[in-house]
């Protein structure tokens, strides 16, 4: 790992928990793509850009899924409420 590196990889639950992205090309193509990327491309990822904001980040997040970090607690919340479970 270099220092470019995003600073959530090694506890981010899309590459360490197992099942939360099933399609494992797709994982590697995030992973080359935004938590290694060159020019700090971390950065631009909307997993640690609602971590940096919210504190968490919910694992329905992809680091290219184009909601806000508000409207991801929304959705964080409605889901919490319909199946607290999850």
């Amino acid at each position: 790992m270099s220092g470019k590196d995003c600073p959530n990889y090694i506890n981010c639950q899309l590459i360490n928990k197992e099942g939360v992205l099933q399609d494992k090309n797709l994982q590697r193509q995030y992973i080359r793509d935004f938590c290694l990327g060159e020019d700090e491309a971390w950065g631009r990822c909307k997993r640690y850009l609602t971590k940096q904001e919210l504190n968490f980040c919910p694992d329905f997040v992809l680091p290219d899924s184009p909601w806000s970090p508000d409207e991801i607690l929304d959705m964080f919340e409605e889901r919490e409420m319909n199946d607290p479970s999850e």
